[in-house]
């Protein structure tokens, strides 16, 4: 069984920024929790995850951004 997960505060001003903005940037220091909490908003709200991490999105970016 999993730990329960902290609420995250920084949820609401997610929510703002991406009611007038289709891409938020989400910064912070290494292991902070940011790709839980951006994952775990893209389930709830019914949005995509996408990471540049994986090589076929990032190429995929690289050749069109739109």
């Amino acid at each position: 069984m999993a730990p329960p997960l902290y609420p995250r505060h920084l949820r609401p001003r997610l929510d703002e920024a991406l009611g007038d903005t289709p891409v938020v940037l989400l910064n912070g220091p290494r292991q902070s929790g940011k790709t839980t909490l951006v994952q775990q908003f893209a389930d709830g709200a019914g949005r995509r995850y996408l990471t540049l991490d994986d090589a076929v999105t990032l190429l995929s970016a690289q050749d069109d951004p739109v």
